[in-house]
């Protein structure tokens, strides 16, 4: 039986989500330096760095139960489309 890791694409980009560096995932994964330069070469995880984590949670004790919406809280609102038989159909006239 192989005592080999079982890497996956997802598991690495969560680390480096997670602000792990490369040396820190080299040694979460047991890795030597050859198997991290591999790993970092596949296509869907070449060139992707560390995402800055950052290190404290910072908390508004000013205000009481405020809720402030950002862009990408907000959903944007639906665009009206004409379907195909909108479209296609002819304008109806009151002339008789």
């Amino acid at each position: 039986m192989s005592d080999k890791a079982q890497l996956t694409v997802s598991g690495i980009k969560n680390d480096l989500d997670q602000g792990l560096s490369r040396p820190e995932i080299q040694a979460k994964y047991g890795l030597s330096t050859r198997d991290l330069k591999s790993v970092f070469s596949h296509p869907k995880l070449k060139g992707l760095k560390t995402k800055p984590v950052p290190q404290f949670v910072l908390v508004d004790d000013e205000e009481a139960d405020v809720i402030v919406a950002t862009p990408e809280a907000v959903a944007p609102e639906p665009t009206p489309t004409v379907t195909e038989v909108e479209a296609e159909a002819p304008l109806m006239s009151n002339e008789f």
